[in-house]
């Protein structure tokens, strides 16, 4: 006789657990690790003081005055009390204005210029810049443009030298002002200066 299988009840499988890769450990641990150095160097950079700057030992400055021609030349002290820079037209007080109807009007151009003292010129600088190529190419646009303008090197104590390109000079603030908004309207940023001639 034949016999009947056995019927089992229902058996649970146990579904096989997922398990992360190993290779998944390793890459999450390289990254964690690369991360942590990055905020310690971030941390060290940060502490670090800015780099010190060994200065020579100067000696001392006498009392006497040394007339020799050995020590350097300094034109900057005859030459900055003769250069003041202006305030803007904007920030410029307004200047009365003489009104007189009795009077038939004039043709004469100097009447409207804003009065100027006596040995005073205006220059406007358009630009100051470290390569000598770069105000060479600024003093061609202003070239273009119909100003006169010229370079003048100025060096820095920490020996860098610096090339403003000058506009000018003018001899009246009309006439400067109608040249700074010339050079606003191309984009080019001014500084106005009066130089008080001696």
């Amino acid at each position: 006789m034949a016999r009947k299988p056995a019927s089992r009840g229902a058996s649970r499988s146990r579904k096989p657990e997922r398990q992360v890769a190993g290779w998944v450990w390793l890459l999450t641990g390289v990254v964690a690790g690369v991360f942590i150095a990055f905020l310690y160097h971030l941390a060290q950079v940060r502490l670090d003081p800015a780099p010190q700057t060994v200065e020579a030992k100067t000696p001392a400055p006498s009392t006497e005055t040394d007339n020799g021609g050995s020590g350097p030349r300094f034109d900057f002290y005859a030459v900055l009390p003769k250069m003041e820079v202006i305030l803007p037209k904007s920030e410029e007080p307004d200047l009365p204005r003489r009104v007189t109807s009795q009077q038939p009007e004039s043709n004469d151009t100097g009447s409207t210029a804003t009065p100027t003292r006596s040995g005073e010129q205006f220059l406007l600088q358009a630009g100051s810049f470290r390569s000598d190529d770069d105000a060479n190419r600024r003093r061609g646009e202003l070239i273009l443009q119909g100003f006169s303008a010229r370079i003048q090197p100025v060096s820095m104590g920490n020996g860098d030298t610096w090339h403003r390109v000058m506009v000018g000079p003018f001899d009246n603030a009309n006439v400067m002002h109608r040249a700074q908004d010339k050079l606003a309207n191309a984009g080019i940023e001014t500084l106005a200066i009066r130089v008080k001639q001696d």
